[in-house]
């Protein structure tokens, strides 16, 4: 996972609106992130719901796994 999907999904998480997330990226955005700001701008919330599921399992994931190393 690239480190701008996991910024994204926990700023989003933490309450900032996907715009602002958006624009501290700067200009140059990988097509990961860039995929995930678009699933976050989904009018479906459920659709909104599984894309930051899906990236913040990840960051949970690699939390864990820091943990045990």
């Amino acid at each position: 996972m690239d480190w701008e999907s996991a910024f994204i999904a926990v700023g989003v998480l933490l309450g900032e609106p996907v715009e602002v997330v958006r624009a501290s990226l700067g200009p140059t955005i990988p097509p990961s992130a860039s995929r995930l700001l678009s699933r976050l701008e989904a009018p479906s919330r459920e659709s909104r719901a599984q894309a930051l599921a899906r990236v913040l399992a990840g960051v949970a994931v690699a939390l864990d796994d820091a943990r045990l190393a």
